[in-house]
């Protein structure tokens, strides 16, 4: 039987190489001991920097020429400062740029994408229906002020190019952009701009015209065609924006109002220059609310019109019929021991039975406030054009009466008192028919004013034009007849009006009105 054996491992175990010494003085140093003599190294080349420091600082400046003769070193020069210098990306050859061109603006529109998301789908559908004017800067092309009519055709200019990637791009504009705008535009362009928004742009709220119109210079122009009605920009808000003070205006007043003393008594220069109100538009003078909705309030337009008592130029181009309940058109007052009577100042059928009494009042009670007009736009109101001569004059074969001064002429109180220095009219339907539509109708059957009409407007034309245009396509259907049926019926009614009111000027001895149809313009 083998032998058990048993291994001793002991003896293969060497010994340990690393031993403490028990002299300190023979053996390399520490970790720790190393540590610390580099803190006290470090102590003392930190003492030795501060006394140097403090002996330069002390030390008096010496002029360069005498640093030699003197034996005093020289100084370190200091070293830069972080920030100074700016490293500028893609250096370009050349002098660096101005720091004006590489600061951003404030409303620029990287910072104002936020904007987009202001607008949500059912604003931007009612903006899409809303009514626009059919030409850029219409007010300022009628009036005679605005005369370059290549602004958006042919060769436009920057300023135009300018303006209307603004109005597009008006959704980036955010709230917080507008006083920078403001600010970094004069009047006349943000004016200006408020013409192209409404041509091009969307619908505005008052705050942002606040903001355009903010500031302590007078306004003179106001074009808002195409704006007012919309968003919540309405007339009545303007009408109260025109009653608030500028800025400059509120500061004055409030720091007149501080006495010397507590028990001192207001003065009656004080009392008397409190009182004294001046409207925000008093030197208003060419205004333009055309285009507004159907629903535009003509109550609201009486309360601006009484703000604007220097405007000469005014325009009301497609605004609805005259008055002042549009909601009671459809109501009645009933008793028992009366007859219904209408609750409104115009009933359903008013515009068939040409009952114009309201529209001729609320016209007199505009013409009051507007004595100073010379210039009236109303394209597209050819309904209630007729209103300007109710009841142009007394029929001879009435009886002279005490009461005759509640019967007098509108048109007479209208034209020759308020509106006296009127001196154009424009009356455009806002369309024209076509000249075969006109040629189907039986002139020998028409009444012989009807018949003028349609013989001026083929005048207004070249014989080239008219022989073209009868040879075009005969229109089968009889679209073209039942337009020209209409504009020939509103026509007459329009050119009849205009010989009322020039006939009641020529017997005071005014001069007469020049009226513009779109096909003439002359005074009938």
């Amino acid at each position: 039987m083998p032998k058990k054996r048993s291994f001793n491992f002991k003896q293969l175990q060497g010994s340990s190489s690393g031993k403490p010494s028990t002299d300190g003085n023979d053996g390399k140093p520490t970790v720790n001991e190393r540590l610390g003599e580099l803190r006290k190294i470090e102590g003392k080349d930190a003492a030795r920097r501060k006394r140097e420091l403090a002996e330069n600082v002390n030390q008096r400046s010496v002029p360069p020429t005498l640093n030699t003769i003197l034996g005093v070193p020289e100084s370190a020069p200091p070293k830069p400062k972080r920030g100074i210098r700016t490293r500028i990306p893609n250096r370009t050859p050349g002098p660096a740029p101005p720091s004006s061109w590489l600061r951003r603006p404030a409303w620029s529109p990287i910072m104002a994408l936020r904007g987009r998301r202001r607008r949500s789908g059912k604003s931007s559908l009612a903006d899409d229906d809303r009514s626009r004017p059919a030409q850029l800067l219409r007010l300022a092309y009628l009036s005679g002020t605005e005369h370059d009519t290549n602004t958006s055709r042919g060769s436009p200019s920057l300023l135009h190019l300018a303006l209307k990637a603004a109005a597009e791009q008006w959704e980036l504009f955010d709230k917080d952009d507008l006083p920078a705008l403001a600010a970094e535009l004069p009047l006349r362009l943000r004016i200006r701009l408020l013409s192209y928004i409404g041509f091009y742009g969307p619908a505005i709220s008052m705050s942002v015209l606040e903001s355009m119109l903010g500031g302590d210079e007078a306004v003179t122009h106001l074009d808002l065609a195409g704006l007012v009605g919309h968003s919540n920009l309405t007339v009545s808000r303007l009408a109260k924006f025109s009653k608030t003070l500028p800025p400059k205006t509120q500061t004055k007043s409030s720091e007149d109002t501080v006495l010397d003393s507590w028990d001192q008594d207001d003065s009656l220069e004080s009392e008397l220059n409190r009182s004294l109100y001046i409207s925000r538009f008093a030197q208003l003078t060419h205004l333009s609310v055309s285009h507004p909705p159907s629903g535009a309030s003509w109550r609201d337009l009486l309360s601006l019109s009484k703000q604007t008592p220097a405007l000469t130029h005014l325009s009301l181009a497609f605004w609805p019929r005259p008055t002042l309940t549009p909601n009671w058109a459809t109501a009645t007052v009933s008793s028992q021991h009366s007859p219904d009577v209408r609750a409104g100042g115009s009933h359903f059928y008013s515009g068939l039975d040409q009952d114009l009494d309201e529209p001729a009042s609320i016209l007199r009670q505009l013409s009051g406030n507007l004595l100073c007009l010379q210039w009236l736009d109303l394209e597209g109101c050819a309904e209630w054009i007729p209103a300007l001569a109710v009841h142009a004059g007394r029929r001879s074969s009435d009886p002279p009466s005490a009461d005759s001064w509640n019967r007098q002429s509108s048109a007479s109180s209208i034209f020759i008192s308020n509106w006296k220095n009127l001196s154009f009219l424009n009356c455009r339907q806002g369309w024209l028919p076509s000249i075969p539509g006109l040629k189907s109708l039986p002139l020998q059957s028409m009444p012989r004013e009807r018949r003028e009409v349609v013989q001026n407007y083929f005048k207004s034309f070249d014989p080239f034009e008219l022989l073209k245009a009868q040879n075009a396509e005969v229109d089968v259907s009889g679209v073209d007849r039942r337009r020209a049926e209409i504009w020939l019926e509103l026509e007459e009614r329009v050119v009849a009006t205009e010989q009322k009111i020039n006939q009641i000027r020529r017997a005071h001895g005014c001069k007469p009105i020049v009226v513009d149809h779109g096909w003439t313009k002359k005074a009938f």
